[in-house]
């Protein structure tokens, strides 16, 4: 982890679970032709946080970079207390198992004091334990939501594309040449074509868009598909997926061309232009020639030496 990442930790405050966010980050190529290494830069509300000048990681002496390659966005719904897990193991605690759903003080004790409560729903008092009362069961279940996530790119920077599979990084050719190391017993091919409907849905769902957990169940919504009798969901036009949740959209340009001769990178023999015309001059006069020394030739016989 500590060789291949790289990442910023900031402080939150009691506002940033009670109201909504703007987390943002900039992420700028290194550019040989410029001699610029690039940079990331961190902001919460539009106001700076932090950055990490590539230069600096060039010059760190690990051969590594500010990253070029093809990335995706993962939401990450990770929660501690603290930075790693857990920071200390308690006392008498073995911290092999992790499960808030147990009843085994084995399996719950590596857990911070109140964490599997926060998870559950329930408010913990001042000792520790779970209150039981339901007038003072004032949390409700923990949730995670995001309003949108939007990249921006500069339409005048030619290193800014969007895609997986660019020029520089030809990632499709490379599967395609190796598919073993990206196949299962069971996969007829590594990539597969993006599935449109034909999720699992219920007719018995509301059919309400608001983003709630039944959104799988009603197939997005009343805008971007519904539920058939079949209990499969058949998405509308502009929207793709299983469950018909996300937009289909498309990069409309192809960076990837088919393949040539040239991409084998072999290197036949060199010769200069007049020796190639040269030697085609040679062998077009012998071609004329030849029919007509043979035809001049026939019929002659050769001296014979004298006897004596």
């Amino acid at each position: 982890y500590w060789g291949d990442a790289v990442s910023y930790n900031f402080q939150l405050q009691k506002k940033h679970f009670e109201t909504k966010h703007k987390y943002r980050i900039e992420w700028e190529l290194p550019n040989e032709d410029e001699g610029t290494d690039g940079y990331l830069r961190w902001f919460v509300d539009d106001k700076f946080v932090f950055d990490i000048n590539g230069t600096g990681i060039v010059e760190g002496g690990a051969n590594a970079t500010i990253s070029t390659e093809p990335m995706y966005i993962i939401m990450n719904t990770a929660i501690s207390k603290q930075w790693g897990f857990p920071l200390h193991c308690p006392p008498g605690c073995a911290c092999k198992t992790y499960d808030c759903n147990s009843k085994k003080f084995t399996e719950t004790c590596g857990f911070s004091r109140g964490f599997c409560d926060m998870m559950k729903g329930q408010s913990t008092n001042t000792n520790g334990n779970a209150n039981t009362n339901t007038n003072t069961n004032t949390n409700t279940n923990p949730e995670y939501k995001i309003n949108w996530v939007r990249v921006y790119q500069n339409p005048d920077n030619p290193k800014h594309k969007v895609g997986c599979s660019t020029p520089e990084r030809p990632t499709r050719k490379y599967i395609e040449a190796h598919e073993n190391l990206y196949k299962k017993i069971d996969d007829v091919r590594p990539l597969k074509d993006i599935q449109v409907g034909r999720g699992v849905c219920s007719l018995d769902a509301k059919n309400e868009d608001d983003g709630d957990d039944q959104s799988k169940s009603k197939c997005g919504g009343t805008t971007r598909g519904f539920c058939t009798n079949g209990n499969v969901c058949e998405c509308k036009p502009g929207w793709t997926g299983p469950h018909c949740l996300s937009p289909d959209g498309h990069d409309p340009i192809i960076y990837e061309r088919e393949s040539s001769f040239d991409d084998l990178e072999f290197t036949g023999p060199q010769f200069r232009l007049h020796g190639i015309w040269t030697s085609l001059g040679i062998i077009l006069l012998s071609l004329i020639l030849t029919p007509t020394l043979r035809k001049r030739m026939d019929g002659w016989r050769p001296l014979q030496e004298d006897q004596r």
